[in-house]
């Protein structure tokens, strides 16, 4: 419900303050800031700097139980306590297509989320609190990898920050493939926090896409190139869904675009159909 008095956010300032995190060099894009301006569309009296503090709050909170400790595991059992124990944040096991569990103000405020996005607390708090963390997309499960002079561990947040050896990560990904994929360094890799925000918007959009919400979808698709303004898939996809809201200038300018990055994309022939209907229909309205 909105507060009274709340000021409200357009969404073309906050598409811009997006645009402007997005620029950053990696290593100073604050996750908690940026997925909260993700959600700043959906909820435009949210105060992104009240969560923002908040998440500080609870790392100052950490910090003084650990009294300067550099111990990873003392560090781990620390952030796990206070996170799960303590606030209850939990994996949430509902309907993987409900967007509250991917927004973070909501995840912030409920203590429940989706995997990916209990990550990103758990990034950002270690992050405080001085250890190097990452982002892993291990595929059935999304993961947070710790590293330093002592090594690296993998944190399933989701899992109450259980530590995991390469052995459960293998089994996890028995549970996707049946056993027929072996766990390989590139599963483990780390995720760059602006690779972290494109796997959010993406998984935004596939949720308001299986909604039929080609309003919402679109907006999304636009942050995604707003990251990667050469990634033609996700300048197809934009100009299919602005077909399909009527946008006609735009879906000719973005499908043209797709054919100039993939020239020869197996749909190369269908997309060149549709633009010739573009172009049609434009001239004769």
């Amino acid at each position: 419900m909105m507060q009274p008095g709340r000021v409200l956010t357009h969404p073309a300032l906050a598409r811009n303050r997006f645009r402007e995190m997005a620029t950053l060099p990696d290593a100073e894009l604050d996750l908690t800031e940026a997925s909260l301006i993700i959600a700043l569309e959906e909820y435009p009296g949210l105060e992104v700097g009240e969560y923002v503090e908040r998440v500080g709050q609870w790392s100052e909170a950490i910090r003084e139980r650990v009294d300067g400790s550099r111990d990873i595991e003392r560090l781990v059992d620390a952030i796990n306590r206070f996170l799960f124990d303590e606030e209850g944040f939990h994996g949430e096991s509902g309907d993987y297509y409900d967007p509250r569990y991917t927004f973070l103000n909501e995840v912030l405020d409920h203590h429940a989320g989706l995997p990916m996005a209990l990550s990103i607390v758990y990034i950002e708090i270690s992050r405080r609190l001085g250890i190097e963390a990452a982002g892993v997309a291990l595929p059935g499960r999304f993961l947070v990898k710790a590293s330093g002079a002592w090594g690296e561990i993998l944190i399933d947040p989701s899992e109450g920050g259980r530590v995991l050896s390469t052995v459960e990560c293998q089994q996890i990904m028995d549970e996707v493939f049946g056993g027929g994929v072996r766990l390989r360094e590139h599963h483990l890799r780390s995720f760059s926090r602006h690779e972290i925000l494109a796997r959010m918007l993406a998984h935004l959009k596939a949720v308001f896409l299986a909604r039929h919400d080609l309003e919402r979808a679109h907006a999304f698709i636009d942050r995604l190139l707003i990251l990667d303004e050469r990634d033609p898939w996700e300048t197809h996809d934009r100009g299919m869904v602005a077909m399909q809201l009527h946008r006609y200038e735009e879906a000719l300018v973005d499908l043209e675009r797709y054919l100039e990055m993939a020239p020869h994309a197996e749909d190369g022939s269908r997309i060149r159909e549709q633009i010739a209907w573009l172009r049609g229909w434009l001239d004769r309205n």
